[in-house]
């Protein structure tokens, strides 16, 4: 945590609103005197991508503000996603007591909320030791071998759809909640309410950068909490694990986890999985379809050969990423790239924009199947994003590939809307299209 980084669970509403409207009035504020990272991050504006060729370029890391720095550059931001000097929180501080933010502050905001440090905070020792142990159930191995599962829960999902509907809420949100539910082992009697609550903890990773609203606030941690509480006690309740199918994360991690920290991994995995998982997951199925259909071209050949799918989640991860923004503190003075990064300085990766760079991509613009770049894209690079990358995958991959034989006729039904102050997922509320034929 850094030191305005605070729980809201600790403050009343007074107190929280003055914190939250702080931030935000300085986002603002920055944003009016035209600083790009602040525009970026208060997220209630055009597409921030005509915004990234003047943040590339020399030099490669940008001073946004006294102490925050901004990344663009593709060569640059792999380098820094790997730095081991780079840190989720400010050790600094991690003792100390947090402070709402104020205007007489002497630093910038930083990170905004600590909404779960036990699980959305790990540092990178720890996610990787995580990673580790939960591979066997939660791995590229053991995800594919769920492959067919998944694709007839969003097969039969897709048999529902007909005329107008909903690709966030009535198919890539309910096909991905039941899959998870399924993966994380959820007992049928847990299922009818889980759904609400995670989507309602959809801002978890927004609210690291861009302050919500009290309201928002307030439902955003009820949400999340819900889904902890459900969880933390059916890890406890060992009698459970009895109606759970085996190679689901509930069952494997009771008895794959070491003992001290079995409930606290199973835990952490479960969540990541729930959360983090349904969000990014979900954002990803409707960027990718509507990417398809402002590209007719490649959405014909999906429909010629549906194997493409696979690559279209991977073009996709790069074109149009759910996740757009890596947030990092410096532990200690550091070079960088030939910069001088102070301790406790914040160091921000647009993903995004690193995804577009042309040093790296040729047109960089045009969503290509058929791309063929030496370098990957760098939206899995970072946790808690690598964590859940093998599922994420797999449950993208799946629902393209069950809408190609039922839908045809697909197409836009209205205008995309995605969430206010959501910068680093751009999570979409609402997302209308049509089918003119089935089969």
């Amino acid at each position: 945590m850094t030191r305005h980084q605070i729980d809201p669970r600790l403050y009343n509403d007074s107190d929280l609103s003055r914190h939250l409207l702080t931030v935000r009035g300085v986002q603002w504020l920055q944003g009016e005197r035209g600083v790009p990272l602040a525009r970026i991050l208060r997220a209630q504006e055009a597409d921030p991508r005509a915004w990234y060729p003047e943040l590339r370029g020399y030099p490669a890391l940008r001073q946004s503000d006294l102490d925050v720095w901004i990344i663009a550059e593709h060569a640059i931001a792999a380098k820094v996603m790997a730095d081991p000097r780079l840190k989720v929180r400010d050790p600094r501080f991690a003792r100390r007591r947090r402070r709402i933010y104020g205007l007489d502050a002497d630093t910038t905001p930083k990170h905004v909320l600590a909404i779960d440090d036990a699980t959305l905070a790990l540092e990178r020792d720890d996610h990787d030791r995580l990673r580790r142990l939960t591979d066997p159930v939660l791995g590229a191995a053991a995800t594919n071998a769920r492959r067919a599962h998944v694709a007839a829960v969003f097969g039969e999902v897709a048999e529902d759809l007909a005329g107008e509907f909903d690709l966030m809420t009535d198919y890539a949100t309910r096909g991905v909640i039941v899959a998870l539910a399924d993966v994380v082992g959820l007992p049928v009697e847990k299922r009818p309410w889980f759904a609400e609550d995670v989507v309602g903890a959809g801002h978890v990773l927004d609210a690291l950068l861009c302050p919500p609203t009290l309201h928002s606030t307030r439902r955003l941690v009820e949400c999340y909490d819900r889904v902890k509480e459900m969880l933390t006690g059916l890890i406890e309740d060992g009698r459970c694990l009895d109606r759970v199918d085996e190679g689901t994360v509930l069952h494997e991690l009771s008895r794959l986890a070491d003992g001290e920290k079995r409930e606290a991994d199973t835990l952490a995995a479960g969540l990541l999985t729930l959360v983090v998982g349904t969000h990014l997951a979900s954002n990803l199925i409707c960027n990718a379809i509507l990417a398809l259909l402002d590209h007719p071209d490649q959405w014909a050949l999906v429909r010629e050969d549906p194997s493409l799918a696979g690559a279209v989640v991977e073009e996709t991860l790069r074109y149009d990423p759910p996740l757009r923004i890596v947030s990092r503190i410096a532990d200690r003075d550091t070079d960088l790239c030939g910069v001088t990064v102070n301790a406790g300085d914040q160091v921000v990766v647009l993903v995004d924009a690193a995804n577009r760079d042309p040093a790296a991509f040729s047109e960089p613009e045009t969503f290509d199947l058929a791309r063929a770049d030496p370098v990957p894209h760098l939206t899995f690079d970072d946790f808690p994003a690598r964590f859940v990358a093998p599922v994420v995958r797999l449950l993208a991959t799946e629902a393209i590939r069950a809408l190609v034989p039922l839908l045809p006729g697909l197409e836009r039904a209205g205008e995309v809307v995605r969430h206010i102050r959501s910068p680093v997922i751009g999570l979409i509320a609402r997302c209308p299209v049509s089918t003119t034929s089935l089969r």
